[in-house]
């Protein structure tokens, strides 16, 4: 059995689409879900945001395991939430990381050397997204194309939600495989 911690990036809540997506999934599959709030204080970024996020994510895997005793845990997150990499990585849990930030050099290293499988998610016009080290990671790896940092691509909405699509496919697809 497995369970979810769902983990926001800065400006997208976990009622976004691709969060929601993956809300969706795990719930088709039964799984408990932690949801991670949260309100970014004004310089985080400045002065490092790994510490914020790791003990929102630690409180989240905490609530988690006493709720589903046993269950595999599944950390979800998007960008600012993918420092949650170096807690996956120490704890060896498997993740789905969207939009992460791949141009900090910890975050990609973290995800490397977690040996729990991983799946990341982004879109060739997100200036984070580096196909080249997303690959490196050794992990399963989709492209958006023409997505942004939310994964949108120009042009009609039909293309936003063919990519939604192609997203939300993928995340059922490794949450089916653990």
């Amino acid at each position: 059995m497995i369970a979810g911690v769902i983990v926001p990036g800065r400006g997208y809540g976990p009622q976004a689409p691709l969060l929601d997506l993956a809300h969706e999934a795990l719930a088709d599959r039964d799984a408990a879900v932690e949801v991670v709030h949260w309100t970014v204080p004004e310089g985080l970024l400045d002065i490092g945001p790994e510490p914020f996020v790791r003990a929102h994510v630690s409180a989240a895997l905490h609530r988690l395991a006493g709720r589903t005793p046993g269950a595999q845990p599944v950390i979800i997150a998007k960008s600012l939430g993918t420092h949650a990499a170096l807690l996956a990585a120490e704890r060896e849990l498997p993740a789905i990381w969207l939009t992460p930030l791949l141009h900090m050099d910890v975050i990609a290293e973290a995800i490397t050397r977690n040996p729990a499988p991983a799946l990341l998610i982004g879109g060739t016009r997100d200036r984070f997204w580096l196909p080249d080290v997303a690959a490196a990671t050794g992990k399963a790896v989709v492209t958006i194309d023409g997505g942004d940092h939310g994964l949108r691509p120009p042009g009609p909405l039909r293309a936003y939600t063919d990519a939604l699509g192609a997203a939300g496919t993928a995340i059922e697809e490794f949450l089916s495989r653990l």
